[in-house]
């Protein structure tokens, strides 16, 4: 398994961990919505929160990481990327299809983040408004640089090929000394 699936695999288990926490230890009643400001408008008992929460949070961490699974096998006819040239030729589908791959668990994985950091501040002090606003913030600082980032990478494919950039030069066989 790949670093990436690992590492949504990690959000996952501290988003379980947050919300294992959040049902023993939440405020009853449990904050279900906040506004702009970070503030809760609707309060649920925790009883029905903690898993109308942790069920939404499941629902996207499966979305994604079938997205990802998915996204090797969607038709080159449908997609529209930057430089379709390049990265739809055979040489470099399949690192195209590991862009798009690990883009699709960095968000789930940044979603799941954001919900679970968002249950943790809600446990220590459930009318906290300020560290909320700054999570949805981050959240949203994070998403938009991903985003920018997966742009630039399509639209810059590497110059060099794999072979090059491993050190190995077109014209030499590694038998012969460069002296």
């Amino acid at each position: 398994m790949r670093a990436r699936w690992w590492s949504f695999l990690g959000t996952v288990v501290a988003y379980a961990a947050a919300a294992a926490w959040a049902a023993v230890s939440g405020p009853d009643p449990f904050p279900t919505h906040f506004g702009l400001s970070g503030q809760p408008d609707s309060w649920t008992p925790r009883s029905e929160a903690v898993p109308l929460h942790a069920g939404i949070a499941a629902g996207v961490a499966v979305l994604f990481a079938a997205l990802a699974l998915a996204a090797p096998r969607i038709p080159a006819s449908i997609v529209n990327t930057p430089r379709r040239d390049y990265w739809l030729s055979p040489a470099h589908r399949p690192a195209f299809d590991d862009i798009v791959s690990g883009f699709l668990l960095w968000a789930g994985g940044l979603f799941l983040v954001l919900q679970g950091a968002t249950f943790v501040v809600t446990i220590i002090d459930p009318t906290e408004t300020a560290a909320k606003s700054t999570l949805v913030i981050l959240f949203l600082v994070a998403l938009v640089g991903s985003i920018g980032y997966l742009i630039w990478l399509l639209t810059h494919p590497p110059k060099r090929s794999s072979t090059a950039s491993r050190g190995v030069h077109q014209g030499r066989t590694g038998s012969h000394s460069p002296r």
